[in-house]
């Protein structure tokens, strides 16, 4: 199974691929768009009519508070709609756990509405006889045309433009998953619920959430040196250790300034690591962090 280009969306944030299970023979499935964001009674209606009549399953990677509302909304006007629906695999983030005890506001408020959207979604499914399989994944990098991630390529853009770094003396573990990976085990994880339709199985514990990362787990430091090995703009950065208590107390201004920041500085120490792999997950052999490339 493969996401067509036509498929792919310009905006994340308001765009799903939906596909229904491949009839027998070697026929390839087909992927059909549809805007999240469309929730107006003629939008309802002109995505009810795309549709498939037979089996279909979502997938989607799209915020989860656009997927969970529009999911609702849909099986609230359009049930018949629905009626061949037989999964669907969505997207959240590891932030619902790792920022779950977070005291400022901003990311108290991810958490909230992650939570959100996953009862949300999770009511529509129950109601729907649906299952649904949540991924959180930890730390995205990867390309796709002219769109990088917000992870490694934020830190490398910082590596290559600072000519020193502060770092708390002991960091703590990152488990950074490429996007390629990603896809993949969203749609081994669509292929199964696809195969599991009807059974028992599918039954039981209609939406789980699945916390993964990638198949290797480094600390802060070490995932930095990594791309300063990729990328020799980067590699020009000198990072320089310091005590934890002495980094903590020099980057204590950023609490009056942005508290978000400041508790970001402070989870340089924390370990956010120790999910699923990938490795695990698809049953191959583990694949060691590898950013880049760059051009």
């Amino acid at each position: 199974m493969r996401c067509s280009p036509a498929g792919a969306a310009t905006d994340h944030n308001a765009a799903a691929l939906l596909i229904p299970p491949p009839p027998a023979g070697n026929h390839r499935p087909s992927w059909r768009h549809c805007d999240l964001t469309a929730t107006t009674p003629t939008a309802l209606a002109e995505a009810a009519a795309l549709l498939p009549s037979g089996p279909q399953l979502w997938l989607s990677f799209s915020h989860l508070w656009l997927l969970a509302p529009f999911l609702s909304t849909l099986a609230d006007h359009h049930p018949e709609a629905l009626n061949g629906l037989r999964g669907i695999v969505a997207c959240s983030s590891s932030s619902v756990v790792t920022k779950r005890f977070a005291w400022n506001p901003y990311d108290r408020a991810l958490v909230k509405r992650l939570e959100g959207a996953r009862l949300q979604l999770e009511q529509a499914c129950l109601g729907l006889g649906v299952p649904a399989c949540i991924l959180a994944p930890t730390m995205i990098h990867g390309h796709c045309g002219d769109t990088s991630d917000r992870n490694v390529e934020a830190l490398r853009r910082i590596l290559r433009r600072l000519p020193l770094l502060p770092l708390p003396r002991h960091t703590g573990l990152r488990q950074p998953i490429a996007a390629g990976d990603l896809v993949a085990v969203a749609l081994d994880r669509l292929k199964r619920l696809g195969s599991e339709a009807g059974s028992d199985g599918a039954a039981e514990g209609l939406v789980c959430q699945l916390l993964l990362g990638g198949d290797e787990q480094l600390s802060y430091r070490a995932l930095l040196e990594r791309i300063q090995t990729i990328d020799p703009g980067a590699a020009r950065c000198r990072l320089i250790p310091l005590p934890n208590r002495l980094f903590q107390a020099l980057a204590a201004p950023l609490l009056l300034m942005s508290p978000r920041h400041y508790e970001a500085v402070l989870r340089l120490s924390a370990d956010l690591a120790g999910f699923a792999t990938v490795a695990d997950l698809l049953d191959r052999d583990a694949r060691p962090f590898h950013p880049g490339p760059w051009l």
